[in-house]
């Protein structure tokens, strides 16, 4: 699904009737004519009319209006917490929301702690680190200890191969900014990087530095990460685990950091053995990191470890480098005014209290009633999905048991978890009445996730029923490779997406699209290399793989031929989401049609759920960095596509809608 704009820098079987159901056009619609050349705007005219950008927002879509209503919602029980937080339980989940909110206000106790104890301890010893490998020492134990990464970073994850088994990842250093703006040669990347230098500039003056120095330093930050970047993956990479999957020793890690890694080091603070597994995602970036690692580039080191806390913590220290941040932010993406502090309070308690606000929104905003019918609708398209796989003509039937049986074993998550996390209940908050700051407040809720990672290592398995890292609260919907499981979040089971006075049409074209979207995503060009338990295995006979890369490769070549805003839509990039919505569009399109339902209401309702108005910045970023296609595009392409769309609106060659039948792709 569509994943947040701003980032700094994530059925039963219908194979009779189907076609029961005349296809009929509803010919007296007054934007038939319009809906013919561009339904996304015929469709959409009216609300984008009305819709207006929040001055401290870069984008508004149906996904930010119902997102601002459920924040507004949770900002309100959490202020409500903190106004009365002495009346509160102490271990009680209202009383850690209360008292983080607090301090996140406090901006004279923000002012005065700074980075806090913790960071700052930190800072001098990095200073004072008299080798490359005292410092990368050094960087180890802040990472495992409070989870602040800065050269390298590890941490217990499934094994891609043995679900049923962890394994230790770790990483190198990252890079702020996505690749494609220290790469690009165009205006629009050379204005980012210098906005970041000047966010970085800006940072090194409020820790001391004179400004020539600030300068000097933020103008050598930004020339090793433009250095490192060709090295980076693309963005489509990270969804292909034939390039994330690198599998070596511990032993081998000391290697990747030029030989400056201490091996004791590392496996004491991370319980680990030198003859155990660990997964590097790109090994390429990590060793070309890794190669700065040398005593000559030591002072060079010290920096690039000072520049990332100063970037890591500008959001929680104190209120110039927050100010510095926002800032950076509004001239980024083009935003009217800075965000507040009140809003980027709220922000802080929901992304270091998720699993308390995701509990507090659904035990007191959600609707129960729509649970229950979203999972009949869920099963219902999947059993579609199912139905089409049995009749499915170019697999071979080796391939097509093995996927069938992926769908039987899929979990459908909705609404929101079974069970809370325990661990949240260690969480304890401390308020700014009993001296508490905002800085090691969040260090302790680092450190207890942190602790719980490595506790929890050798448990093992995949339980696709496990919610964490899911905030409820968040208009987003989710496929899990790793478990087989599909999760769509109380969040977006309201407005646009789901209404229960809805018709069932409208319904299908709005969450059930969404479902179909899902579910599609384990047929995808990443979801499709993992079997029906997550494990990362190829389940497909050679002749049907190439088949699937072949029809991929129209999907590809499909899109490459739209662009948004003067700005082509990049295939490659896009072909995961671009498989999933072809395929969840086309899956309601047949539930809708073997119900007898109108499909032109189910059409119109999957248009309106993109609507969506953004900055220019914003969607020049989305551009060379999301692996979702523009809005407009996710509407008119996937229509297009649609067999059915052509007879209930009677489009016809030269209008704006059509696709030659042979260009109009089709997977699943």
């Amino acid at each position: 699904m569509k994943k947040k704009w701003l980032s700094f820098l994530t059925a039963a079987a219908l194979a009779f009737g189907m076609f029961a159901a005349p296809v009929t056009a509803a010919a007296s619609e007054p934007d038939l004519a319009a809906a013919r050349q561009d339904f996304y705007e015929a469709v959409n005219e009216e609300e984008l009319e009305q819709m207006e950008i929040p001055a401290d927002s870069g984008q508004v879509s149906q996904f930010t209006l119902i997102q601002d209503e459920i924040d507004a919602e949770l900002e309100s029980y959490i202020r409500e917490c903190a106004a009365n937080l002495d009346s509160l339980d102490e271990a009680g989940g209202e009383y850690q929301l209360g008292a983080l909110y607090l301090c996140a206000l406090d901006t004279a106790a923000r002012d005065m702690y700074g980075y806090g104890t913790v960071v700052n301890d930190y800072l001098k010893r990095v200073e004072n680190a008299e080798s490359a490998e005292e410092l990368l020492d050094i960087c180890m134990e802040m990472d495992r200890t409070y989870s602040i990464t800065t050269l390298i970073g590890a941490g217990y994850t499934a094994d891609m191969k043995n679900v049923d088994e962890n394994i230790l990842a770790a990483n190198g250093l990252k890079l702020p900014l996505s690749k494609a703006y220290w790469t690009g040669t165009d205006e629009s990347s050379a204005g980012m990087r210098t906005l970041f230098h000047q966010f970085i500039s800006r940072l090194y003056e409020i820790n001391g530095k004179s400004a020539e120095e600030a300068d000097r330093l933020a103008a050598q930050m930004c020339g090793v990460y433009q250095s490192l970047a060709p090295s980076q993956a693309n963005p489509e990479d990270y969804y292909d685990p034939d390039k994330m999957y690198n599998v070596c020793l511990v032993s081998d890690l000391p290697a990747f950091f030029n030989g400056k890694l201490s091996l004791e080091t590392f496996c004491s603070l991370y319980e680990a053995e030198p003859e155990d597994k660990v997964m590097i995602s790109e090994p390429v970036f990590m060793a070309a990191a890794g190669s700065l690692m040398t005593e000559e580039n030591l002072p060079l080191l010290k920096e690039l470890v000072k520049c990332s806390i100063y970037r890591k913590f500008s959001e929680v220290s104190d209120t110039a480098s927050l100010d510095a941040l926002l800032a950076f932010n509004q001239q980024a993406y083009g935003l009217e005014e800075k965000e507040s502090l009140e809003k980027a309070a709220l922000s802080l308690v929901q992304g270091n209290l998720s699993e308390l606000c995701s509990r507090v929104y659904v035990e007191n905003y959600f609707d129960e009633s729509s649970k229950e019918d979203v999972s009949s609708m869920a099963e219902e398209i999947l059993g579609v999905f199912r139905s089409r796989l049995v009749s499915n003509t170019w697999m071979q039937e080796e391939t097509k048991k093995e996927a069938i049986r992926k769908v039987d074993s899929m979990t459908v998550n909705v609404g929101y978890p079974d069970e809370w996390p325990s661990y949240m209940e260690q969480i304890r908050i401390i308020p700014p009445s009993r001296g508490g700051n905002l800085i090691d407040n969040v260090l302790n809720c680092n450190r207890l996730a942190m602790q719980t990672n490595i506790e929890t290592r050798d448990e093992g398995g995949m339980d696709p029923t496990d919610w964490s890292g899911i905030a409820t609260f968040e208009v987003n919907a989710f496929y899990q490779p790793s478990c087989n499981a599909i999760f769509f979040p109380a969040a977006i089971l309201r407005g646009t997406f789901y209404d229960k006075d809805r018709s069932r049409a409208e319904n299908l074209g709005g969450i059930g699209a969404v479902i179909g979207h899902e579910i599609t995503h384990a047929f995808d060009n990443s979801g499709a290399l993992y079997d029906e338990k997550g494990n990362y295995r190829n389940w497909w006979t050679d002749e049907d793989f190439e088949t699937f890369h072949q029809l991929s490769g129209k999907v590809v070549d499909y899109y490459n031929g739209y662009e948004c805003a003067g700005l082509p839509v990049n295939g490659a990039q896009t072909l995961g989401e671009n498989i999933a919505d072809l395929g969840g569009v086309s899956a309601v399109t047949e539930l809708a049609l073997s119900r007898g339902l109108e499909l032109s209401g189910l059409y119109k309702q999957y248009a309106k759920i993109w609507a969506t108005k953004e900055t220019p910045e914003i969607t020049y970023y989305l551009a060379i960095a999301d692996v979702h296609a523009p809005s407009k595009v996710r509407v008119n392409a996937v229509l297009s596509a649609m067999p059915e769309f052509y007879e209930v609106f009677d489009v016809t060659e030269g209008d704006g809608m059509y696709q030659l039948p042979e260009n109009r792709p089709g997977i699943w």
